[in-house]
């Protein structure tokens, strides 16, 4: 995003600058268990598919020394396998991720005399099997949150600004690529019918419970250490921070599916206080007169998420600005223009911003939506110098033009445009119209 000419917004994203992890990815592995006594002198082997290791009894050799021998042969020779040893028992693992491993034979044959009374033998579990690929998700307890390429992009980025002479906000919504959807995890934003919020991004849209704080006022809390450490003053972005705008894809009553306010600490933090469940919600057209207690509830969440992020941060980085990014459009409901604006906390006293966009109205070529859109921090109470507007540029057909001026008539803080690659792939020049009119002296 450009912000202004000497300011950026960066849009940290959805998708890549966390830690993941597998909890339930395995390896293929497998077993040959030793037992009775090797004869010295004789040779035993084993197949890992047609590749075979053998190994020439020696006299002082037993099932244990078997597996401990058969290991080390294989991890001194083999790149598609590992082996350990336990007792009697040699244990194969494929170095192949997940199910791919899967299917290996491994067997083992062994050399006795017809007269051995103890004579060795070898018993397969049969193919490497076990191997899962699991689901990779969101690490929600990495320390740092921010993964190693995300922090020398995002160091590196606001190291250049900085010898500009270019402020930045660093910008993150409530989405995950990787969100673990689980119940268990209690990250996410639920349908009535417990369906998770899963957005077309692809990401989950996460929820505002202490679990969904745990991660975010890190992360947070991460990306301020790198603007500091670049010699930047903090500046971060709730962007978009709202309970999901539209009813889910399944329907939970005959007729609509319910809006994403029914995760487990929601719904029980609300029976909590009103000693009632919440009532479902059908869509973001619902009659607000009749969900009063609700429409008190739900911007409280969000307003007691961003505040407790802003505190959290200000403990190591006392001097931390921040910022709302909040879409009129898609709030363009009595509904969602309650429960997804928190009043009590987006104040200007709390915030160094409250910036507004509309990619609906832009697309839509409404531009007296658009200027209302531009108005609304003044209307809530934020001086111009408190207030900004974001305007989309991906589509060089719309009035975007206009809309930026009107944002630069209108005295603003900045006009951001969003964003950068649609403005060099697209090819915009430089410098932006100043106006349309034109004036032409015509004689006497």
């Amino acid at each position: 995003m450009v912000r202004a000419l000497l300011n950026a917004s960066l849009y940290v994203g959805a998708l890549w600058f966390y830690e993941l992890c597998n909890p339930t990815q395995q390896y293929a592995s497998g077993e040959i268990t030793f037992a009775g006594n090797p004869e010295f002198g004789k040779t035993t082997r084993v197949y890992l598919g047609p590749t075979m290791i053998e190994h020439v009894n020696l006299i002082g050799d037993t099932a244990s020394s078997m597996a401990l021998c058969f290991a080390l042969l294989i991890n001194a020779g083999s790149t598609g396998v590992w082996a350990s040893a336990a007792g009697s028992t040699l244990t194969i693992v494929s170095r192949t991720n997940g199910s791919a491993g899967n299917g290996m034979a491994i067997s083992a044959v062994t050399d006795n005399s017809q007269n051995d009374t103890t004579p060795l033998t070898a018993q397969s579990s049969g193919p490497l099997a076990g191997g899962n690929d699991g689901k990779w998700l969101t690490d929600l307890t990495a320390a740092p949150r921010i993964n190693r390429a995300a922090r020398d992009w995002n160091g590196a980025f606001f190291q250049a600004l900085k010898g500009y002479g270019i402020d930045v906000a660093a910008s993150f919504s409530m989405e995950l690529q990787n969100g673990d959807d689980s119940t268990q995890a209690g990250i996410a934003q639920r349908y009535p019918n417990g369906d998770a919020a899963w957005l077309n991004t692809p990401a989950l849209q996460t929820n505002f419970s202490p679990a969904s704080t745990a991660f975010w006022q890190q992360a947070y809390s991460d990306m301020a250490d790198l603007m500091a450490n670049a010699g930047v003053v903090p500046y971060l972005q709730f962007g978009e921070v709202q309970w999901w705008y539209f009813p889910g894809p399944s329907a939970t009553t005959v007729t609509e599916p319910g809006m994403p306010f029914y995760d487990a600490y929601t719904t029980s933090a609300f029976q909590s206080t009103y000693g009632r469940a919440m009532t479902v919600i059908p869509n973001q057209y619902a009659d607000p007169a009749s969900l009063a207690q609700e429409c008190a509830f739900l911007p409280g969440l969000i307003g007691s998420f961003t505040q407790t992020i802003r505190g959290f941060v200000r403990q190591t980085h006392a001097n931390a600005r921040f910022e709302v990014l909040y879409p009129p459009d898609v709030n363009n409901t009595a509904l969602n223009q309650l429960v997804n604006l928190p009043k009590n906390d987006w104040t200007p006293a709390n915030l160094n911003c409250l910036k507004t966009e509309n990619f609906t109205y832009t697309g839509d070529r409404d531009l007296n939506a658009a200027a209302q859109s531009i108005q609304l921090p003044m209307q809530l109470g934020f001086a111009r110098s408190q207030s900004s507007h974001l305007v989309g540029i991906g589509d060089p057909t719309t009035p975007w033009q206009k809309e930026q001026r009107m944002t630069r008539g209108a005295s603003l803080e900045s006009v951001v445009l969003f964003a950068l690659d649609q403005f060099c792939l697209i090819g915009y020049s430089l410098p932006l119209e100043q106006s349309q009119r034109v004036a032409r002296f015509m004689g006497r």
